[in-house]
């Protein structure tokens, strides 16, 4: 047998019995690896620093300044807007559906068409049953 063929068989007696590889790591792509990486990322926070630059620049330029009127007008959204208080418009909005659907009122008074509570609708309509108009 020759010497090469004995070392790709396995570890040999010697490495076995110190618990660790003969040969040592190539350490040179470790750290080469680190080296860039560390690299990439300095030269990535002077790209952002520059970019950030630039950007601020353009934002403290004041030539396009507008009104307090236009700016106010930007920053409505079209209509129908979102409610300030939900929960007391809410509440407005059940208050008068109860109110109409426990009252008497017009619908439309020169059509001669009413409301009235639901109650007694449902009273009614158990008594005389339901007329289909059409």
């Amino acid at each position: 047998m020759s010497h090469a063929h004995v070392h790709s068989e396995g570890p040999s007696a010697e490495s076995l019995a110190l618990n660790h590889e003969v040969s040592d790591v190539r350490s040179r792509p470790i750290v080469w690896g680190i080296v860039i990486v560390f690299g990439v990322l300095v030269l990535s926070f002077v790209l952002m620093g520059i970019v950030l630059a630039i950007a601020a620049g353009s934002i403290t330029d004041t030539s396009n300044t507008l009104s307090d009127n236009e700016v106010t007008q930007l920053q409505l959204p079209p209509a129908p807007r979102l409610e300030q208080n939900p929960r007391v418009e809410g509440d407005r909005i059940i208050a008068e559906a109860t109110e109409r659907l426990e009252s008497y009122g017009w619908v439309n008074e020169r059509a001669g068409r009413a409301h009235i509570p639901i109650e007694r609708a449902m009273e009614l309509l158990l008594e005389h049953g339901l007329d289909v108009v059409k």
